[in-house]
């Protein structure tokens, strides 16, 4: 059920994010083409490639969250599966107070924003600052979903009769 929900984000957040990314360039080609073959320039064209790029980031981030792309230290070699999962599992642990952070203060930061506005723009920073939030809560999601497999993954172990899989 939790896969089924958390597929159905992942491919909102991959929509939005490449969207906003091929956004990010076409805005940066916009002003470079603009600044040297025209010698004008735009102040707009930073603010909104920064939004975009500022929201690809996350929205990646959140994905790469899921897929498990993001650094990971191997302390123990991946033959001891009973520790590894034990440390994954610990790191899920560990992570969620920054996943909490990143989603329940991400959405106060975010408020704060609807009190600054964009320079050239004129709209709230809120709009730029809520994708925090919103990776935070994706994240806590998937961490869900990641939990539930690393202790489905615990009881296939102890169904073996205690002995390390081959």
């Amino acid at each position: 059920m939790i896969s089924k929900l958390n597929n159905i984000i992942e491919a909102i957040l991959k929509i939005t994010g490449g969207v906003l990314f091929a956004a990010f360039i076409l805005v940066i080609l916009f002003q470079v083409f603009v600044r040297n073959f025209i010698s004008m320039s735009f102040v707009w064209t930073d603010e909104i490639a920064m939004f975009c790029f500022i929201w690809s980031v996350f929205l990646g981030a959140a994905i790469g969250y899921r897929h498990g792309l993001h650094y990971v230290v191997e302390v123990v070699p991946e033959h001891y599966v009973r520790i590894n999962l034990f440390l994954r599992l610990l790191a899920i642990v560990l992570g969620f107070p920054l996943i909490w952070v990143m989603a329940v203060n991400g959405l106060e930061y975010a408020q704060l924003g609807w009190r600054r506005y964009s320079f050239s723009l004129g709209f709230p920073l809120f709009y730029q600052n809520i994708v925090v939030a919103i990776s935070g809560a994706a994240m806590m999601l998937f961490t869900i979903e990641i939990a539930f497999q690393g202790l489905r993954e615990v009881r296939g172990i102890s169904s073996i009769g205690g002995k390390e899989p081959e």
